[in-house]
């Protein structure tokens, strides 16, 4: 009987202990992060100030339309969200336009409509607008749709509140009223409503709990109706729904196309689990490494990480392929065999991805790290757990030969076939040179998998609730918020010139709808006093039927104002003030300092607001000297973003090329096998990129994550064909099984390809291409010329 030595080996020991304690992190540390903000750097203006626009306030509103049925029952369905929503703790605020006079947000607004309101000033309190305003108020009593409701006509006879709300609305959304009260388009067959969810914009979690529940709201009212809901994070959210259902079933559509390509080729069942213990372990190992560095494992990281480390599927295969006719220690002599093309494969692509690890950019960094990790220990697995873990007439006879033809042309490269592969290297090059301008894709937006009707969906209703898609913004940066206001209050002027001029249609910013202290000041200096009010209203309300004590409430609240503290962002209660407040003003904790945004929407002429700003508006006021005011072009800040990430990835692929180069001349301390083996790569890498390039495919990030796939894979087979070996024999195993590797990397990428997905679709082309490539590159170049003699010695 042979002993079971398995329990006493120390390899297996080892790497199950390994395997116990990265599951031990993962389950009391493990944390899963999926907002996109956490794997990217921030963009960030030319002066250096980071930008949110996707994650800040403003990624926090949803957009909501209710269309189908009749005007009334739209209505209803609207008031129907707002009563179930309004205190769901998912939910910050929801609105559908309907004036609730018991609102305490709306009490509050009343209370300091007089700071908030620009219509104030000395002539709003005159005899003839008060006997106008009055007139108004007046058909609001006798009308079904009124404009102010009754309750408050006696409060507000001037309309104040009226004023506020709309001055709110054009900051943070609104849209027409019907006749039911409620917000409608244009075209009056939707009802809208604008919700701030209490998640952060890109805490996709948070947001797809918020629409399960504005589902589940909206259920009672499927009859005839349809809910809209658009949104940055319902983008981003339908974006990772798709690529997970997508990424699930390629998954599976993969491993069930490789577990069936090594039925074929082994004819044994065993290479099909067996191969992936070294991707499982390699997969834990980098999972756990990620999160003890870095506190958290991005989703994406993890994603990305999983499908570079397919090359640690390599490593198991050049096992079983070589193991024809095993050593007399069985599968461990083969594999101690293999060792140096393995390990030198492994630690190159390691090197790589450890140069990306030391990046600045968080998510690449996690990626580089994970990748490095898990190759090293796919690597190591293979080498020492591997053959033990194999059953026993495994470990001693092998695994059956691979079923797998292999032409004569990959054991012995004619010559012809060589300088027909460096005159397509050359023609490569010559394209790539001559793609001027380079055919980068800076614009991520080019690569999201949501369907185009939801983004045009998106901005209907974002122009119905008066919320264009903002491009353009002045960004006002002061010492307080204090001066931060009254900066944007100076530039309205300047503003309005532009408007008329025609290089803007619109702009809003936070001083419309919070006053700075000064003018809330000034405002009060515009009130008059009690009985001078008194005599004016008793004047302007003759002949109007009002009774004579029907407005004392509004004389009570105008002596009120001259009393009230002004407001400020910090006194500011939950509401819609300070939730269209806190979009446009907020602290930038990193400087100290307080961000001012100006939106500017129907940009035409950006040089004339450039050129404005250039003039110094701000330059004549000395108490704003310590103010800065700059333009942004988000679509400009997330292009070079993308950019800053692409360069910082090619710098250190080129330094990742170098340190492989040294790393190769260290260990095989042979200058021609190094040369032939960075020729490969090089050769696989530019014939790649040459052919995405005349397939007009422009290359974003994806693409570049996916040739340093490439790299890893070209490595493994350059370097196993470049080995000096002893016979054709063994050209021919090494032959077989690098082109098991490639036809397995094929079968996964393959099928990746085809998907939907841009982004998906981007990687499995390129590896596919990739893989093509630097097989036959590293076939051609890599393999050392055969001697006459070993011909002839074993040719039949």
């Amino acid at each position: 009987m042979v002993p079971n030595r398995f329990p006493l080996s120390p390899g297996p020991a080892l790497w199950l202990i390994g395997l116990l304690v990265a599951a031990s992190i993962l389950l009391w540390r493990g944390e899963l992060v999926t907002d996109l903000q956490g794997f990217t750097p921030e963009p960030v203006t030319e002066t250096g100030i980071a930008l949110d626009p996707g994650g800040g306030p403003a990624g926090q509103v949803l957009l909501l339309g209710i269309e189908g049925g009749n005007s009334q029952a739209r209505a209803d369905a609207s008031d129907h969200l707002v009563q179930a929503l309004r205190d769901h703790p998912a939910v910050a605020e929801i609105h559908n336009g309907r004036l609730d006079p018991d609102d305490p947000a709306l009490d509050f607004l009343l209370e300091h409509r007089y700071l908030l309101s620009p219509e104030v000033t000395p002539e709003r309190f005159s005899v003839d607008t008060l006997r106008d305003r009055l007139g108004e108020r007046r058909e609001d009593l006798s009308s079904a749709a009124p404009l102010m409701p009754r309750e408050l006509i006696g409060r507000d006879p001037t309309g104040e509140s009226l004023v506020v709300l709309e001055q709110l609305g054009q900051a943070g959304g609104g849209g027409e009223r019907d006749s039911h009260g409620v917000w409608v388009d244009p075209e009056r067959d939707r009802a809208l409503l604008v919700l701030h969810s209490a998640a952060e914009g890109m805490d996709l979690d948070g947001q797809e709990s918020l629409l399960k529940a504005l589902d589940e709201a909206f259920a009672d009212y499927t009859d005839d109706l349809d809910l809209l809901v658009a949104g940055p994070a319902v983008i981003a959210v339908e974006s990772r729904g798709r690529i997970r259902g997508e990424i699930t079933t390629f998954s599976l559509a993969a491993s069930l196309a490789l577990a069936t390509l090594l039925l074929v080729v082994f004819r044994h069942p065993h290479p099909v689990w067996l191969a992936a213990v070294p991707l499982a372990t390699g997969i834990l190992a980098g999972a756990a490494v990620v999160t003890v560095v870095f506190g958290h494992l991005h989703g994406i990281a993890l994603a990305f990480g999983i499908t570079v480390l397919g090359i640690a599927l390599d490593y198991p295969l050049h096992l079983f392929a070589h193991s024809r006719q095993p050593p007399s220690d069985g599968m461990r002599g083969v594999a101690r065999e293999l060792w140096p093309a393995i390990g030198l494969g492994a630690g190159s692509t390691a090197l790589v991805y450890a140069l990306m690890a030391i990046t600045g950019f968080s998510g690449m960094a996690q990626l580089g790290l994970f990748v490095l990790t898990g190759v090293g220990v796919a690597a190591i697995t293979t080498r020492w757990v591997l053959p033990r873990l194999m059953p026993q007439a495994l470990q001693r006879d092998g695994v059956p030969p691979a079923r797998l033809p292999i032409p004569t042309a990959l054991t012995q490269p004619p010559v012809t076939a060589r300088w027909l592969l460096a005159a397509s290297v050359l023609g490569a090059l010559v394209v790539i040179a001559s793609a001027d301008p380079f055919p980068w894709e800076d614009n991520l937006g080019a690569l999201h998998p949501v369907p185009q009707e939801h983004i045009d969906r998106d901005r209907e209703l974002r122009h119905a609730l008066g919320l264009p898609d903002i491009r353009h913004a002045l960004l006002i940066t002061a010492p307080d918020p204090e001066r931060a206001l009254q900066a944007a209050e100076a530039l309205t002027p300047g503003l309005e010139d532009l408007r008329n001029q025609g290089a803007l249609t619109a702009y809003d910013h936070a001083a419309q709808a919070l006053p700075s202290q000064a003018l809330q000041r000034a405002r009060q200096g515009s009130l008059p006093a009690t009985d001078t009010l008194r005599e004016r209203l008793d004047t302007a309300v003759d002949g109007l039927g009002f009774r004579t004590d029907a407005f004392d409430p509004f004389l009570e609240d105008v002596a009120r104002t001259r009393d009230l503290e002004p407001l400020s962002p910090g006194t500011l209660p939950d509401g819609p003030l300070r939730q269209t407040t806190g979009t446009l003003l907020m602290p930038d904790e990193a400087r100290g300092d307080w961000m001012a945004w100006v939106r500017l929407s129907g940009m035409e002429d950006a040089t004339a607001v450039r050129q404005w700003l250039q003039r110094e508006p701000l330059a004549d006021l000395p108490a704003l000297a310590d103010v800065g005011v700059q333009h942004v072009d988000f679509l400009r800040a997330s292009e070079d973003l993308v950019s800053g990430f692409r360069d910082q990835a090619l710098e250190r692929l080129a330094l990742g090329v170098v340190a492989v180069a040294l790393l190769l001349l260290l260990v095989t301390r042979a200058p021609g096998r190094s040369l032939r083996i960075l020729t490969a790569v090089g050769s696989g890498l530019v014939l790649t990129v040459a052919a995405l390039i005349l397939l007009g495919i422009p290359l974003s990030l994806f693409h570049l994550i996916a040739l340093l796939l490439i790299v890893g894979l070209c490595l493994d087979y350059a370097v196993f064909f470049s080995r000096p070996l002893r016979d054709l024999k063994a050209r021919q195993n090494t032959a077989a099984s690098v082109s098991i590797c490639a036809l397995s990397t094929v079968a996964v990428f393959g099928l990746l390809a085809l998907s939907s997905l841009p982004v998906l679709r981007a990687m499995g082309l390129t590896v596919v291409l990739g893989v093509v490539f630097s097989f036959l590159a590293a076939a051609l170049l890599a393999q050392p010329p055969l001697s006459r003699r070993t011909v002839g010695t074993n040719n039949p």
